[in-house]
């Protein structure tokens, strides 16, 4: 018997790329460098970015929304 295609929604999405140990923990120290770690939406950007250049850019795009 042949199979059939899955449904629409029950496909899996494909897993999110997600950045290394060493480059979480590079952020967070630029985040506390910047005095950003405490933030929780900071903390977020930290643990779902894509890319540490990724992660920088949003960090620091929080850096200047709360300091400038």
């Amino acid at each position: 018997m042949g199979r059939s295609s899955p449904t629409l929604g029950a496909k899996k999405e494909l897993a999110l790329k997600k950045i290394s140990k060493q480059d979480k923990k590079e952020l967070e120290i630029l985040a506390d460098d910047f005095g950003l770690l405490h933030r929780k939406d900071v903390r977020e950007i930290i643990e779902n970015c894509r890319s540490y250049s990724e992660g920088q850019r949003r960090i620091l795009r929080v850096y200047t929304t709360v300091y400038l």
